[in-house]
């Protein structure tokens, strides 16, 4: 009986500690499988954050719209993963700013080693520049070495860790990081567009002649944690402190960027440029990964949208009409249909219903292929300087007066497009838009990006595509520019800048014009009209309306697409519900030596720097990048 009862719980004992191994070595495998998803960036998150938390929401959004490979892993289980083996020559980590402050001794320590073995990391100002209890470290951060500079030095500065700069960098650099003319300015144009200090315009920094600008008089200042400055360091921007802003250390084997500007927290503020650029950057400059492009072929795209606010407004559009400016191409029509502009009862608004010269503009506009859109809200001025957030009940009643007035001159369909009186868009026309199945709308918010998912804090505006708008430091618009007495040849200069950006970035971006302005500047409009058809006729541009533009975001949302290595090659696989027409890669010379498709439909170019792969329908692609010897 006593030997019974000891052989059962030997066995006991034995099934408790086959399944603590198994446990373990289903852990282990787990951690490892994380680790070595392939050519994958990891977006390294505290252990407690949930995979679908809005700040990792937002990292997710936007590698999907550059066109990168991504994906969130706890740090812990990152960890496991290269303790178990994972090859430290293939991590490609990003460290965030805002949500991933704290981070262990051990977690700095496989970092630093990760990228000295030959991986590549993103360090974004404060990721990981406190240790686990909250505290920093003694002298410079725990990373300083990896990165190549000091900074988060507490002991020195106490609180004054920071400082609020202006940013400088060389516009070949600006246009890397997907920053366009116009929101980067010559130190000329920014003392006429901006009010940064003379002495800083004065200082000569022949490497970084260009400042950072935003869609305001007031010069832009970004919080930049204080550097040293040391030789040997590739420095991308700094501040107009001389502090590094971005940079690459080449550190062993491998590589680590530094980004001092707090990414995760400009984009919950509408300003993702920045976001958005230097992941594109880390991805295709540092980590050498292909790019899913975010037009339509692989070409630019030029969204011109026209903002019709007034009585005026059809006067000026016939004045265009007659200069050709309409024959090119689908652009966005937007109209404030109403009888008033700056008060109920002035009677100088356009008063659509009634109004059969504009009626009869907005078909020939329709008969030559562009798309009529909403411009807010029926009295233009009005709703511009009044609409809030805490007003809806007065002035949602007049989006919708527009909107039907509108829809009756569009042949009864709905317009799919929006653009808000003097860019004021509260809180509750999101809903209104997404209650009347508005697919794009036109915002001044992030400005000088191409279309995107709006972010408010760490609310998404997830049911249409956001289009900022160009600027030009404080001007975006032809009235703008004849407020500041800007010359049209300087006007027509930034725009052919812009048209340049469009087609070398195979990116959409979007101008917006008021009839009256362009027939104002009409030489430098029609010149940039120009450029752009010049472009399209050696097929490297197009000419899209907002709602098409929209239509294909929608669709290529839809993609997905992986690498997996195979030999000495990578297989690049593709596949989409429907179709993958439309859909393009670019793929780095520096990494692939050839390309050939094994599966589905795609044309494969040469290109300066790259090569260019164009699906050409089907709903799976696979092709075969070989790598360079």
């Amino acid at each position: 009986m006593n030997k019974l009862l000891r052989w059962k719980k030997w066995l006991a004992a034995s099934a408790l500690v086959l399944c603590v191994l198994a446990a373990i070595a289903w852990h282990q495998s787990r951690s490892l499988r994380a680790s070595q998803h392939y050519a994958t960036i990891s977006l390294l998150i505290p252990d407690r954050m949930a995979p679908d938390a809005p700040e990792v929401a937002i990292w997710r959004q936007a590698a999907r719209e550059r066109g990168v490979l991504l994906r969130p892993l706890a740090i812990s289980e990152w960890m496991r993963g290269i303790h178990y083996g994972a090859p430290a020559a293939q991590q490609s980590v990003i460290l965030p700013d805002t949500f991933h402050r704290n981070i262990s001794d051990a977690a700095v320590q496989t970092l630093i080693d990760v990228v000295h073995a030959g991986g590549q990391a993103m360090v974004v100002q404060d990721g990981g520049l406190l240790d686990e209890r909250g505290y920093y470290n003694k002298g410079s951060s725990r990373l300083s070495q990896m990165l190549g500079l000091r900074y988060g030095d507490y002991d020195t500065f106490k609180d004054q860790l920071s400082d609020y700069e202006e940013i400088r960098g060389a516009p070949a650099t600006m246009e890397l990081l997907g920053i366009p003319p116009g929101r980067y300015l010559d130190a000329k144009a920014a003392a006429k567009l901006t009010a940064i200090d003379p002495a800083e315009l004065a200082q000569q920094e022949p490497a970084f002649p260009s400042f950072i600008a935003g869609y305001t008089k007031d010069s832009q200042r970004f919080t930049v944690l204080k550097t040293d400055r040391p030789s040997g360091l590739q420095v991308l921007l700094q501040s107009s402190n001389g502090d590094v802003v971005a940079s690459v250390n080449r550190w062993g084997k491998g590589q680590a960027m530094f980004i001092n500007l707090p990414l995760t927290y400009l984009l919950e503020r509408t300003d993702g440029i920045f976001l958005h650029g230097f992941l594109a950057y880390f991805a295709h400059q540092v980590v050498q990964q292909p790019a899913l492009l975010s037009a339509p072929d692989g070409k630019g795209a030029l969204v011109l949208n026209w903002h019709n606010d007034d009585g005026k407004a059809i006067g000026y559009l016939h004045e265009l009409q007659e200069a050709g400016i309409f024959d090119h191409g689908h652009q966005s029509m937007h109209f404030t249909a109403g009888p008033d502009v700056n008060k109920p009862g002035d009677g100088l608004g356009m008063d659509l219903d009634y109004n059969e010269d504009a009626q009869q503009m907005i078909q020939k506009l329709l008969s030559q292929g562009h798309t009529i859109g909403n411009h807010g809200g029926w009295i233009h001025n009005y709703f511009g300087d009044g609409a809030s957030d805490s007003n809806s009940d007065d002035f949602m009643p007049l989006l919708d007066l527009n909107n039907a007035a509108v829809t009756k001159a569009n042949h009864g369909q709905q317009p799919k497009e929006y653009s808000a009186p003097n860019g004021n868009t509260p809180l509750w026309t999101y809903d209104w838009m997404a209650e009347h199945g508005v697919q794009a709308f036109y915002t001044v918010a992030n400005v000088g990006m191409p279309p995107t998912r709006q972010w408010l804090g760490t609310r998404q505006i997830h049911q249409s595509w956001a289009f900022p708008v160009l600027t030009y430091g404080q001007v975006a618009s032809a009235e703008e520019a004849s407020f500041q007495k800007m010359p049209t040849e300087e006007f027509g200069a930034w725009l052919q800048q812009v048209a340049r950006f469009i087609e070398q970035t195979r990116s959409i971006r979007l101008s917006y014009f008021h009839p009256i302005g362009a027939v104002g500047y009409l030489p430098a409009v029609k010149a940039y009209i120009d450029s752009m058809q010049a472009c399209v006729d050696r097929a490297q541009c197009q000419f899209i309306s907002m709602t098409e533009a929209a239509d294909f975001l929608s669709r290529r949302d839809q993609v997905e697409w992986s690498l997996q290595a195979q030999g000495n090659a990578d297989v690049l696989s593709a596949r989409h519900p429907q179709t993958l027409a439309d859909m393009a890669w670019t793929l780095p010379r520096k990494k692939y030596a050839a390309v050939q498709v094994q599966a589905g439909q795609a044309q494969v170019q040469a290109t300066d720097d790259g090569w260019l792969v164009r699906a050409q329908g089907g709903q799976e692609l696979r092709l075969e990048l070989r790598r360079q010897p």
